[in-house]
């Protein structure tokens, strides 16, 4: 396990829930134009919903190496198998 202080623990938390909060926002938004008819508002469903998928991916690959960091190898190790599965990291024989 990597040395790593009560402060950048607390800074690393602080930053994937500010993510966290950002992403949900966006789902919210994109739940509420899920019946959008108009051209402007289907616009703003699908600008949400990458925005979402761009900060799902960015969330999955720091917590892999956050969690590493922590110590946290299984859980860290589970975050990379779903990252490699959705293509966001190489193969691990690329790796």
């Amino acid at each position: 396990m990597h040395e790593i202080s009560d402060e950048e623990i607390v800074q690393t938390v602080r930053a994937l829930a500010a993510k966290e909060t950002r992403r949900d926002h966006l789902a919210n938004t994109v739940t509420t134009l899920r019946g959008a008819t108009s051209a402007e508002d289907i616009a703003e469903q699908n600008r949400c919903g990458e925005a979402m998928a761009e900060l799902d991916a960015e969330i999955l690959v720091e917590l892999v190496e956050k969690l590493d960091r922590l110590g946290l190898r299984s859980a860290a190790v589970l975050c990379e198998h779903v990252a490699r599965e959705e293509g966001l990291l190489p193969p691990a024989d690329e790796a």
